[in-house]
């Protein structure tokens, strides 16, 4: 890939391994014809790394950072493959090869049957631009065989457990000051924050008078949200979140601090741009490793009260005091299960659905595949509570026919002796479905009886009581 001056100072920052592999490239292989280009940045070689380059710089624009990071990854493990077999020109490109990629990404055994599948679905992506482009053969992407998963080689069920999040709030609560780290958790865990969404937070973006945070998008600043910017409520990931009265008050004491000079407080900076993070350290905005070493610190068992349950000495732990081990705890977490957990607990608590989608930003197919945990049983009785704050008719159980306000006494009160008497005469089953058939059959019965007496009596046909007790005790 070649670029004109102007242009090259505005190329994404290569991942370092991606970036060697670029830098070995020898010059001369670029000096071809112009495969594809816009002007500015074009593509004149077929070299797995040249192609590798010019793909993730003219879709960077259109991209998350995350995005940008999983298919740089991605597709150099792709170019560390070509270089294993000596493959050098995409156009040659085959099935066979990508068969290949595929068995050699599964000898790998930190690469488990989700990742691989990931994996393989940027390619794909990659090999259909190619397609577009001609410089591979038309349909080549559609002979990538996918792995076959289930549903739960696919969905992470990793989360914070209600009970732990609440030792976690009530543990830092019985201190008078505010960690950075606590208010990041209380975030994430309450108004269910994506680790990207934190790391955006302006001070002015904390509104104090009215309780609630405003995220904003601003790529060219570095604070990117994960679903954009729009400008209808509801899609995008821009949006303002109403915050309760006891997360405000925390937010309050970790910007203002207590007035004691030893206790922890937001410290007062600018970023790159000029504006004021409200999470930040002495060097500026907060960092995502930063942020989600903080995460990890303050999940961490002995850090909130509680034992080691895998009986380590904190004072000797690694995984306690040296910040480059302390994601090995076995036992704390990162920014994400906080946010899932934070989603399955107001699911649980009866939040309703559109409301969490709103607030954490997330569809309801994904939320209904990757974060609502319940039983079955435990969805079903939330809607029958929810039902009761709106209907009629949910406030108990199922009424049966043999209690005092059964259907027949609230309908036809008339026969209510009658029913009484079926309920006492026959051999009904002892459960509500059993009597309330029978009760109503019965007072069907009757009813016909009645309607016959009088057809009788409008005939002018007399019935003795005889006859009626006959028909009474017809079975």
């Amino acid at each position: 890939m070649s670029t004109d001056d102007e242009s090259t100072a505005h190329l994404p920052e290569v991942p370092k391994k991606l970036a060697g592999h670029i830098d070995e490239l020898p010059d001369a292989v670029n000096d071809g014809e112009t495969i594809v280009g816009n002007g500015n940045i074009k593509l004149t070689s077929e070299h797995p790394v040249s192609v590798v380059e010019y793909f993730l710089t003219v879709h960077v624009d259109g991209w998350s950072t995350s995005t940008y990071k999983d298919y740089s990854y991605d597709l150099t493990r792709f170019l560390e493959y070509c270089k294993y077999v000596d493959h050098d020109d995409l156009g040659k490109l085959s099935s066979r090869d990508l068969q290949g990629f595929k068995e050699w990404r599964k000898r790998d055994d930190n690469v488990g049957l989700a990742a691989l599948h990931g994996q393989l679905a940027n390619i794909r992506v990659f090999i259909r631009w190619c397609e577009s482009v001609e410089i591979v053969d038309d349909g080549l992407a559609d002979k990538i065989e996918m792995p076959d998963l289930d549903p739960s080689d696919i969905v992470s069920y990793t989360r914070i457990e209600s009970e732990t999040a609440e030792q976690i709030l009530e543990y830092h609560g019985q201190f008078e000051h505010v960690t950075r780290e606590f208010a990041e958790f209380v975030l994430m865990w309450t108004v269910l924050t994506r680790l990207g969404d934190v790391r955006s937070l302006d001070l002015d973006h904390y509104n104090r008078e009215e309780g609630y945070i405003e995220l904003e998008h601003r790529p060219e600043e570095g604070t990117p949200l994960k679903n954009g910017e729009s400008e209808v409520e509801g899609e995008g990931g821009e949006r303002k979140i109403n915050l309760p009265d006891w997360v405000c008050e925390i937010l309050n004491t970790y910007i203002d601090g207590t007035g004691d000079p030893n206790h922890p407080k937001r410290i007062a900076v600018e970023d790159d741009y000029g504006r004021e993070p409200l999470f930040s350290t002495k060097f500026g905005r907060v960092s995502e490793s930063t942020l989600r070493r903080d995460l990890y610190r303050i999940t961490q068992p002995c850090r909130h009260g509680t034992e080691c349950p895998h009986e380590m000495d904190p004072e000797t732990c690694e995984a306690r005091n040296d910040n480059n081990l302390i994601s090995q705890c076995p036992s704390n977490v990162s920014p994400h299960p906080v946010r899932r957990g934070g989603i399955c607990h107001q699911l649980k608590e009866g939040v309703p659905k559109d409301t969490i989608c709103e607030r954490a930003d997330v569809s309801r197919k994904v939320l209904n595949r990757h974060y609502d945990l319940r039983t079955k049983e435990e969805a079903r009785k939330q809607r029958r509570n929810e039902l009761r704050k709106h209907l009629e008719g949910y406030d108990g159980s199922p009424q049966t026919a043999g209690s005092d306000q059964s259907f027949l006494q609230g309908e036809a009160p008339l026969l209510t002796d009658s029913v009484g008497f079926a309920n006492d005469y026959f051999d009904i089953p002892d459960d509500g479905l059993g009597r309330t058939r029978t009760a109503k059959g019965f007072a069907g019965y009757v009813a016909f009886v009645l309607l016959l007496g009088l057809n009788f009596s409008l005939l002018g046909i007399g019935v003795d009581p005889i006859t009626w007790e006959i028909v009474f005790h017809l079975q």
